[in-house]
């Protein structure tokens, strides 16, 4: 680790009852949920917003459950609101939809390119979030389900 890094300050035990709460949330979602890993993920988008005072970019983060079926190589990613306690309509992912995909490690971020869709290309992050974050769920620890999704995601591109 380099000079400034550090780990994020996650309490245990609230990070294994969110983990409860996305099984619960993903499985109220998704037909066969249990059938599916799960993990906690987050997205953005960005849009331009032109104002009196200047032109800017604004971000838009959202949290998500992101699920993955080895059987069918479905991937569904769940919106779920930042207290874990509600979801909004899941998007699913066939593999024929996808064009490309590549994980980067170091910053536990998947990036999908699909061949016909609306959106081009969309990323997911899978990053530990600390007590206390502002634009995600608190206390997210899933290192052992990060390398599970790498092991997967290796089956996956060798699908495409």
């Amino acid at each position: 680790m380099g000079l400034f890094s550090r780990k994020p300050k996650i309490h245990m035990e609230e990070a294994q009852k969110n983990k409860v709460k996305m099984r619960r949330l993903f499985n109220q979602a998704v037909a066969d949920g249990d059938s599916y890993q799960i993990l906690y993920a987050t997205t953005g988008s960005t849009w331009k917003e032109s104002g009196i005072l200047s032109d800017t970019r604004v971000y838009q983060f959202i949290s998500l459950v992101f699920g993955y079926r080895e059987s069918d190589f479905k991937l569904v990613a769940v919106p779920v609101d930042t207290k874990l306690t509600e979801t909004s309509e899941p998007l699913e992912i066939q593999i024929s939809e996808v064009k490309y995909t590549k994980y980067r490690k170091r910053d536990a971020t998947l990036d999908m390119d699909f061949k016909e869709r609306g959106r081009k290309s969309m990323y997911f992050g899978f990053s530990d979030i600390e007590r206390d974050s502002r634009s995600f769920v608190d206390n997210i620890s899933q290192e052992e389900e990060r390398q599970a999704l790498m092991a997967f995601l290796e089956k996956y591109r060798a699908k495409l």
